[in-house]
């Protein structure tokens, strides 16, 4: 079914549910491992053992998973991943030596100001400030910030290594192949592109060797996450203003990713999006704060998978929802899709990225205006700025106040707050 902005699937259209189920396959193997590495990070940084690690991951898919079916069937209503949030994993981070009671205060505490603004209305304020140059930033953004976490990825570097030259050539091989599947493939071929080229690239990886598999026989079948909530919060001063601040990046960062999607799939009724989206948000939060994990935004990532796999029916996130649920009682099954190299995943996630960029510059340039020396600034100093947050050391970051470091850290919520000054205030008067 062909949809009215070009894709092959439109926002909600219904596919047959054998290809949805693959699509919705799709959208998770390219989340799983972001779930992954944050959920290494909590842990480590909460100091707890490795039979504990397994429960908190569980929590967190359950958490992840349930989020993402209420946004699609009933929140914003748009094919966006919704997970964890880097800017909630610092504070998170930060808070982490006062104990996890403190962290499930502030989180609850963050929650319920965001599931507030919703409620009382003032999300709708935020839509006049998304101009073209806005929206066409956000996306180009989105795939800069990324850049730094996705390089070591597809050369599977560690600490201490310089990299391996065949994973880096296989996944350049990745790359052209989802370039090919996605360009030269007609029909439903092309709409798992994305899957297509992670199979592949897994295939050739374990050719190599250089693909581990795990041992499924000592993987147990099913397990339930017991105790489900951890135990009772505890509300402190510092806790709470940390996870308050961080949920401004939240909500900078998931207004942006709700607009940014807005464009791939066609825009309509935006501002009743955001308002329901940013309020079960804040229903995560809560949900978050009660199992003791991280609160979830919607993901920035999604229009490029959109824009390679030309499918953009919100139904295929919601069985990718579902399957995330289902792997937190399923231990097998998540063992074997833990088994996708990170680097495969990485190549995949780049050759996303690339179309929304495209994307982005489509936007920037649609009203057929020539950019100005203005719009340079405007567009290109966030841009830069964003994508250099992610190269600064650790110990800049820490001369911030540690309510700021959640603000500052993030490539993304800097240049998009940067953006919004320059095109609204510093650079404010000059005549479209």
């Amino acid at each position: 079914m062909a949809s009215k902005t070009g894709l092959n699937y439109g926002l909600n259209d219904l596919p047959p549910w054998p290809r949805n189920l693959l699509y919705g396959l799709q959208w998770a193997l390219i989340f799983l491992p972001t779930l992954a590495i944050i959920s290494g990070i909590s842990v480590n940084y909460l100091g707890i053992r490795e039979e504990e690690s397994v429960l908190f991951f569980q929590r967190m898919l359950v958490v992840t998973g349930t989020l993402m079916i209420l946004q699609t069937l009933w929140g914003h209503r748009l094919p966006l991943l919704d997970g964890p949030s880097s800017a909630l994993l610092l504070s998170f981070v930060i808070i982490a030596p006062q104990g996890l009671p403190a962290i499930q205060g502030g989180m609850l505490a963050g929650g319920l100001f965001l599931l507030l603004l919703s409620a009382f209305g003032l999300m709708r304020y935020l839509q006049r400030f998304m101009t073209d140059n806005v929206v066409g930033v956000i996306l180009i953004l989105i795939a800069v910030t990324l850049l730094p976490y996705l390089g070591p990825m597809i050369i599977q570097t560690r600490p201490g290594e310089p990299g391996d030259i065949v994973v880096f050539v296989v996944s350049l091989i990745v790359m052209g192949a989802i370039a090919f599947f996605s360009y030269r493939l007609k029909g439903f071929p092309k709409t798992i592109s994305l899957l297509l080229g992670i199979l592949l690239g897994t295939l050739l990886l374990a050719l190599a060797g250089r693909a581990a598999f795990p041992d499924l026989a000592r993987a147990p079948w099913f397990s339930i996450p017991a105790p489900f909530f951890p135990g009772l919060p505890r509300f402190s001063f510092a806790a709470s203003l940390s996870f308050l601040v961080a949920y401004v990046a939240v909500i900078v960062n998931g207004v942006g990713s709700i607009y940014s999607v807005g464009e791939v799939v066609g825009k309509n009724e935006t501002e009743k999006r955001v308002a329901r989206g940013i309020g079960l948000t804040g229903v995560g939060g809560l949900l978050a704060g009660g199992c003791g994990v991280i609160g979830t935004v919607s993901f920035g990532i999604s229009p490029g998978v959109i824009l390679v796999t030309r499918v953009g029916t919100r139904y295929a996130v919601t069985v990718c929802g579902f399957l995330l649920l289902g792997l937190a009682f399923f231990q097998k099954a998540l063992a074997l899709f833990s088994a996708i190299p990170f680097s495969v995943i990485g190549s995949a996630m780049l050759a996303g990225m690339a179309a929304q960029v495209g994307a982005g510059i489509s936007v920037l340039t649609r009203s057929g205006r020539p950019l100005d020396g203005r719009d340079y600034l405007v567009i290109g100093i966030p841009i830069l700025l964003g994508g250099t947050v992610p190269f600064l050391p650790e110990a800049f970051f820490q001369t911030f106040p540690p309510e700021l470091q959640a603000l500052v850290k993030n490539g993304m919520v800097v240049g998009i707050l940067s953006v919004l000054l320059l095109e609204h205030l510093v650079l404010r008067g000059r005549a479209k």
